[in-house]
């Protein structure tokens, strides 16, 4: 392939530097009689002049840094080079006298031809013929000297410290062709070499009887300059009949076609860079040309690179090139070429940003990717070109294509940016929002997906109606929020999941919409996989996989808390659907015989019928129910065999009342429902108040049926309810007895909501107690209260015996009742209070307001156990009360409260006056700038109690002490003594305590919330907040102690 189809870009940049002393005297390298160049470094160039002199040449500056004379006349430098920045060599020729090999150390240049570090003269026979090529080993152990007769000599030695140098014959051609090139490799273990029909290679560490140890191509040699070393120092690179051959020491070869024609020069830049000169010259299309100017050789300058297959550098120079200026030891160094017209042109490579931005102005993305990467650029600026990339495909329509270059820059672009251009630009067809399911895919497999991206990428497989893909997603997404290559088989298991707080999309969004979309599997999959909460679950079974048996079995497989949750919200729905097999789960939980079982998620049933025979039919019993469900009919998982009739509780049962509005509309299943509850807490004596609760529903639910239901079964509904009611009473009294108390409250039973219920359906309450004792109303009740009040907690009792007889009797039985237990339960006199003075009917049948004043209010204020206004509310809410009821309590109220304001008034006045006394104390105390007058005669000293002797310490709590006699406490920055009275240290601890608490008071309205919201402490508010305030909870001392 000839480079002619490579890809050309200007990759380097030519600066022409031209001798700033052309046409003068003192000519720098555009000197006519220039031999030899090269460079030291960047801004050094070494020339030689006047056949024999060396010019230091500061490129920067353009001026001679050092000149000198480097051998005697007759001779002529051929060769210049610059060893390590150290040596200098220059090699010099004179027609039949040996040439003469001369090192030179920079840092100490000679001032004449006489002086160097060492000198070698090389011998060729009549020494006519010149020298070719020339190369030196880094480490100036040896260097190889071809000649024009076709011989070549390796000179070994200690050159560097001139003790002497060998030279042989490694090689003589018979037909004495000239010698092109000699190339030594880094450890000068082998030498290159051409002529102008063999490339050879030579061992130079041991003989070879002027033969070379390989003949590397025997058909064809090379011309003068057409060859160099590579960078490495190790291959051989040449250039060959159209080609650009690579030698290796091992013999191999490796070729690239360029085709380049009257190939003049070559220089390896790099390893895979190769600058070439060619002569370009003009061809003739006119006869009037001039012959003159057709003889000028004008050069191409070109720089491939043969890995990447694209032309660097390709421009004309108008002149010829006299030499290629190269340092191959510096990384990345320029290049200069000398002209013939005495301009130096600077060849460097330009950075790696302009490049990329060459490429990507002709629109060379691929290019441009492949470059960045060769040149090991960071990941971000190589996802910024895909990024271009991915814009100038999307501008193109080619929108999967961008996508693909898209997901390749997902740390640079701004998705919304790539969600809108898909999402928003191309909904006009179904392709573009496939294409934004591929790009939000690459997000999560990246793992940088927000629970924003994984929400949408869900909404557009729903609407692309991809169940694979929806189906591929729940089986490679797991919990954590990560995306598997393979199907996850073992995720996080539920607690965790539950308090990781990671929210990985929102569920409940794409749920609804997989339900709308009629995707019920994987509405299901996803419920199971991703739900928090066993209630979204039963939910998906129940109302989108229309499942209740499924449900009903996942329920039975949670812990009983969840259970309980679950039941308390979808047991309506299942009672509904399943009637039989929820209450027979409602029994086993609300009865402390629930057990988890295993539940299978992947076996969900296609939309369930019930089986069963007779699955809803109607049960008025517990006992009936059991017996029915332990017929073969019902399998044995859901029979209540004897084993679980036997079993006792694993956990204390909750309380059935969670349930009570599940059964709305459904008392028989009710009715069965409770029925086995309270057979469970007689059975295993469980809390009375429980009972009792179920004690007041059943009664009121038999009575219901009693009315509603048929006739046959009326008669049962009332015994029933009789039954029920007997058995209430008695654990009633059964309650009282502190011997049998078995209540978690340790408080009496009420059913006084049964008497209530009672009176609604016109029942008598009495007809449970012994007929003979039921004659008179108000005996019974007192016998029923005074059972209660062995005990101190049946003062509730009596104030619900008080309010059921206000139902039910008149105002005189009440207030008899009212005067015999109003001293066992002061409770009594608010409720006698407010309904005694309800209406003016009550009120005038007990008495009027004289009676209420004296049996009642007077009482009150006597005992304290109301309050001025707490009366008044109570009165306030009568439309019969006058005001002459308590005229003289406020009247004494308010005299009470004048002469405790009085005193109140006296006490601020002694406080403000004591504050005021301090104050004026603790300013003095504070004037430090004033001085005190002391007298000492008389006076000791308070820790030794000896006579006062200077120096003495003062402290102005009126202490006085010798300095002997007091430890320093600490220094302060000026380097002043700090002390502190002994007497008064204990103090002035407790005081920067009390001051340190104030702070903190303060800075921390905490401790008034904390106080505020203690059970014990806050009967009295208004006292608590007070107490902050006199701490110092509102102010902020600027004193410092």
């Amino acid at each position: 392939m000839s480079f002619s189809s490579w890809m050309q870009f200007q990759f380097f940049e030519n600066i022409p530097i031209r001798d700033p002393q052309l046409g003068t005297a003192s000519q720098l390298y555009s000197d006519p009689t220039l031999s030899a160049a090269t460079l030291i470094n960047e801004s050094r160039l070494l020339i030689a002049v006047n056949s024999s002199t060396i010019k230091v040449v500061d490129l920067a500056n353009s001026q001679i840094l050092n000149e000198f004379k480097a051998f005697d006349e007759g001779f002529r430098i051929t060769y210049l080079k610059a060893i390590n920045k150290l040596f200098i060599v220059a090699v010099a020729e004179c027609s039949g006298v040996p040439a003469q090999f001369k090192l030179f150390r920079m840092e100490k240049l000679p001032k004449s031809s006489k002086s160097f570090q060492t000198l070698v003269e090389l011998k060729n026979g009549d020494n006519t013929s010149p020298i070719s090529a020339i190369s030196i080993a880094n480490d100036l152990s040896c260097f190889v000297v071809g000649y024009i007769n076709g011989r070549i000599i390796l000179v070994r030695g200690d050159i560097v410290r001139d003790r002497g140098a060998k030279q042989r014959v490694i090689f003589n051609d018979n037909t004495q062709e000239p010698i092109t090139s000699v190339a030594l490799n880094k450890d000068a273990s082998f030498c290159y070499a051409s002529t102008t029909s063999n490339i050879l290679l030579f061992n130079t560490t041991g003989r070879n009887n002027n033969k070379p140890d390989l003949v590397l191509n025997n058909s064809s040699g090379l011309n003068l300059n057409c060859s160099s070393i590579s960078v490495d120092m190790n291959d051989f690179v040449c250039y060959n009949k159209g080609n650009i051959e690579l030698y290796h020491t091992n013999g191999e070869k490796r070729s690239v076609r360029v085709d380049l024609e009257c190939v003049k020069r070559i220089y390896a830049i790099d390893k895979d860079k190769v600058l070439f000169v060619t002569e370009e010259k003009p061809l003739r299309e006119s006869s009037l040309q001039i012959n003159a100017l057709d003889k000028t050789a004008m050069s191409r300058i070109v720089v491939l690179d043969l890995k990447a297959k694209l032309v660097a550098l390709d421009f004309i120079l108008p002149n010829s090139v006299i030499d290629i200026l190269g340092t191959p030891d510096e990384i990345n160094s320029p290049i200069f070429l000398l002209s013939t017209n005495g301009i130096l042109h600077k060849i460097s490579e330009k950075s790696l940003n302009d490049r990329l931005s060459i490429v990507i102005q002709k629109q060379l993305y691929p290019f441009a990717i492949e470059l960045a990467t060769a040149s090991n650029i960071s990941d971000l600026d190589i996802q910024g070109i895909h990024k271009k990339f991915g814009d100038f495909l999307y501008k193109k329509g080619q929108k999967a294509e961008a996508v693909e270059q898209y997901v390749q820059c997902l740390d640079v672009v701004e998705t919304s940016e790539i969600i809108a251009k898909f999402s928003v630009e191309g909904t006009a067809d179904l392709n573009g929002i496939k294409n934004l399911s591929d790009y939000l895919w690459s997000l999560i497999k990246k793992g940088i997906a927000s629970s924003d991206h994984v929400t949408l990428l869900l909404l557009v497989l729903i609407k692309l109606k991809d169940k694979d893909q929806i189906n591929f997603f729940l089986t490679h997404f797991s919990r954590l929020g990560t995306y598997s290559e393979d199907v996850i088989k073992a995720d996080i298991d539920e607690e965790t999941y539950y308090y990781s707080g990671k929210d990985l999309f929102n569920f409940k969004l794409v749920l609804h919409l997989l339900d709308e979309s009629n995707f019920k599997e994987e509405a299901y999959k996803l419920a199971v996989t991703f739900s928090k909460d066993a209630v979204t679950i039963v939910d998906v079974l129940l109302n989108i996989m229309d499942s209740p048996m499924t449900a009903i079995n996942y329920i039975r497989s949670l812990a009983i808390d969840d259970t309980l949750r679950v039941l308390a919200l979808f047991s309506k729905t299942l009672l509904d659907v399943l009637p039989n097999d929820t209450i027979v789960l409602l029994i086993e939980v609300f009865t402390g015989k629930y057990v988890s079982q295993k539940y299978e998620y992947n076996t969900v049933g296609k939309k369930e019928k019930e089986n069963k025979p007779n699955f809803r039919k109607i049960f008025y019993s517990y006992t009936s129910f059991i017996d029915y469900m332990n017929n073969p009919p019902f399998s044995k998982s859901e029979a209540a065999d004897d084993e679980t009739e036997n079993k006792e509780p694993t956990y204390h049962p909750p309380k059935p009342s969670i349930v009570f509005s599940s059964f709305l509309d459904k008392p028989f299943q009710f009715v069965v429902f409770l029925e086995a509850c309270l057979d469970s807490y007689q059975r295993y004596e469980g809390f009375n108040e429980d009972k009792q609760i179920i004690f007041t529903t059943l009664y009121e639910l038999y009575l219901r049926l009693a009315e509603d239901d048929t006739i046959e079964r009326k008669s049962e509904w009332r015994n029933k309810a009789k039954n029920i009611l007997s058995e209430s009473n008695k654990l009633v009294s059964e309650s009282c007895d502190e011997n049998s108390l078995s209540s978690n409250t340790k408080k009496p039973i009420d059913n006084s909501l049964m008497m209530l219920i009672s009176h609604m359906n016109k029942v008598d309450t009495f007809l449970t107690y012994d007929d003979d004792n039921s004659d008179n109303l108000n005996d019974l009740i007192a016998t029923k209260s005074s059972s209660i009040t062995q005990d101190e907690g049946a003062l509730i009792s009596i104030l619900n015996g008080f309010r059921s007889l206000t139902l039910t009797e008149e105002p005189n039985n009440c207030m008899r009742y009212f005067e015999k237990y109003a001293t066992k339960d002061h409770n009594l006199y608010r409720a006698a209070l407010t309904y005694f003075t309800s209406s003016k009917h009550v009120l005038n049948d007990v008495g009027g307001e004289s009676i209420i004043k004296e049996k009642i209010i007077d009482k009150i204020v006597d005992k304290r156990l109301l309050t001025p206004i707490e009366l008044i509310q109570i009165l306030s809410g009568s439309n019969c009360a006058s005001y002459g009821l308590i005229q003289d309590i406020l009247m004494s109220n308010v005299r009470s409260q004048e002469q405790e304001t009085s005193r109140a008034g006296k006490l601020i006045d002694s406080y403000e006056k004591e504050l005021n006394d301090k104050k004026e104390k603790l300013n003095k105390l504070l004037k430090t700038e004033e001085g005190n007058t002391i007298a000492l005669k008389g006076k000791t000293c308070n820790r030794c109690e000896t006579a006062i002797e200077l120096p003495i310490i003062y402290f102005k709590c009126g202490h006085l002490y010798h300095q002997r006699c007091l430890n320093e406490e600490d220094y302060t920055n000026n380097g002043k003594r700090i002390y502190r009275c002994p007497k008064c240290l204990v103090e002035h601890e407790r005081s920067k305590n009390m001051y340190e608490t104030q702070k903190g008071i303060s800075s921390n309205q905490g401790i008034l919330e904390l106080a505020l919201s203690d059970e014990h402490k806050n009967d009295d508010r208004f006292k608590i907040i007070t107490e902050f305030i006199g701490r110092g909870g509102l102010e902020y001392a600027h004193i410092n102690l």
